[in-house]
């Protein structure tokens, strides 16, 4: 798990930009979106400019976040200015690469024009004169050119000035070479990523024969909550969204209406609403308004410093915040995946419970938008929330959610708590954690040279007498992914382990008091 932990100490930057994204984007829908009940008051030309510059650089930010991810991941080596500017330009010759040997045939959202790459012209035959784009392979492709990218650097350092290509700086062969691979890896991943894709649709046509099926929902959430993670929800989204695979509606003017968002919107504006729609959105409140501040707020009462819980409770109300008017999911779901993923497994599940249980018992409250986005698609915000109040009907519904939200967000502040105090270590009871206690009380000299223990959900402080009796090496052998001194004491990360070590020393250190006593 060292390794592991080690991914979400490098990925902390992105993800805080992540956040600040989706607080840009939610702050702008509170500005922009013409669906709030108080928008008709926001008439002010520079009010709506500023609101469109900050939704739209949220939203850029949310859709290219495997870009941060890639630019982190590949700047691991001192921040190399090389590998970074590499690591673009392979990331680059990867999408397009896939934009030419991608078959054309597979469904609309496997492609995107991402950072507006596309070729709408070409002398190659058979091309045709449609205009093509690159696979939207998510994260994979942020990952893939980032292992490309420093086995180019790390290659680098052993290269001859005095070979045949010895005219070429360092520099630029890290460069050279991370371009052609990564495109030789795109050509690659434009022939697997195909079958993959496959295996996808037909989860969502599985899903779309019986939409009425609690089972089949609880599928859908899960798969949404999963692939969203990857940034590939567009892939299950678009169907049920905008297609008939989210259900047909007639309107009075004999119009057929498809997918989930336009049929709500439809029949919220000609109050015919019928309780076929809405129901691929419901959860949605719940888990942003409730569930979700309901974790954060858990993760917060797991840090027991007083200083630190002062500096910690302004980024938990930002994150609280960017839930409730948001309705972006990714921050926390990523931060869940990289530090306790067995947290992640949890809330996949109860998303599928929330879909299935929310569907039988015909608790239906929908999401209305005039534009077809998925990726950047802000549904379960507390401002439409309370927009639904205005129609008399919805009445029961939101009342039923808020009893239920109220629920979720005492169970994942209970779940959250338990799994940091009890099961984020030795899940099955083999005794590993009460080595990994004993052996970082050796760490710090024993149990006598320890003055005071603090911990996080992340971080084991501990502050000792005398420094000169700590082992830094014997702490990095048990899993710690960093160490690092403080004004506080010793700052170890080992990641998720770190509240169940700080609660293993301190009843050491209690039970080492007893014994002086008696």
């Amino acid at each position: 798990m060292r390794n592991w932990y080690s991914f979400y100490e490098i990925l902390k930057f992105p993800l805080e930009i992540l956040l600040f994204a989706v607080v840009l984007a939610g702050t702008g829908n509170l500005l922009t979106n013409p669906n709030l009940f108080y928008s008709g008051y926001i008439t002010n030309q520079y009010v709506l400019m500023i609101g469109e510059i900050i939704l739209r650089t949220g939203n850029f930010l949310i859709t290219n976040f495997p870009l941060l991810f890639l630019i982190r991941l590949s700047a691991r080596k001192g921040g190399s200015a090389t590998s970074v500017s590499s690591a673009i330009a392979g990331y680059v010759g990867f999408l397009i690469a896939t934009m030419y040997f991608a078959p054309q045939g597979l469904a609309a959202t496997a492609y995107s024009s991402i950072l507006g790459l596309s070729v709408g012209t070409s002398r190659v035959p058979g091309f045709g004169s449609e205009v093509r784009y690159p696979l939207q392979t998510g994260i994979f492709a942020a990952l893939i050119v980032a292992f490309v990218t420093l086995g180019a650097f790390n290659r680098s350092r052993n290269r001859s000035e005095y070979g045949f290509f010895g005219f070429i700086s360092k520099e630029a062969s890290v460069t050279i070479r991370s371009v052609i691979f990564c495109t030789a890896a795109g050509i690659l991943m434009a022939f697997i990523w195909p079958f993959l894709l496959s295996g996808v649709t037909r989860v969502v046509n599985f899903i779309a024969s019986d939409t009425t099926n609690p089972i089949n929902l609880a599928l859908y959430g899960i798969g949404d909550r999963f692939l969203g993670s990857l940034n590939l929800g567009t892939l299950i989204r678009q169907p049920f969204w905008y297609t008939v695979s989210g259900g047909s509606w007639m309107n009075l003017a004999g119009t057929s209406v498809t997918g989930d968002v336009p049929i709500w919107t439809s029949q919220l504006a000609a109050n015919a609403l019928t309780g076929i729609s809405g129901r691929f959105f419901t959860p949605y409140y719940v888990l942003n308004i409730f569930a979700v501040p309901g974790m954060i707020w858990g993760m917060f009462s797991m840090c027991t410093d007083a200083i630190e819980r002062r500096k910690k409770r302004w980024l938990c109300i930002l994150a609280t915040a960017a839930s409730l008017l948001s309705g972006t999911l990714l921050p926390l779901e990523l931060m869940l995946l990289l530090l306790c993923p067995l947290l992640y497994v949890f809330h996949l599940a109860y998303t599928g419970v929330l879909y299935a249980l929310l569907h039988g018992m015909h608790i239906y409250l929908g999401f209305r938008s005039s534009e077809a986005l998925t990726l950047t698609a802000m549904p379960g915000t507390l401002p439409e929330f309370l927009t639904y109040m205005e129609y008399p009907t919805l009445n029961h519904t939101l009342v039923q959610i808020a009893v239920i939200g109220v629920i979720s967000m005492v169970i994942y502040f209970v779940v959250t708590r338990v799994y940091f105090k009890y099961l984020a270590v030795d899940l099955f009871n083999t005794g590993s954690k009460d080595r990994i206690v004993k052996e970082t009380i050796r760490a710090f000299g024993g149990i006598e040279n320890v003055k005071m223990i603090q911990s996080s959900v992340s971080v084991l402080t501990v502050s000792v007498y005398d420094p000169n009796l700590v082992r830094p090496e014997r702490l990095r052998k048990l899993g710690s992914y960093r160490l690092y001194e403080t004004r506080a004491g010793y700052n170890i990360c080992f990641g998720a382990a770190s509240t169940m070590i700080r609660r293993g020393i301190g009843a050491a250190m209690r039970e080492s008091v007893r014994t002086v006593n008696e």
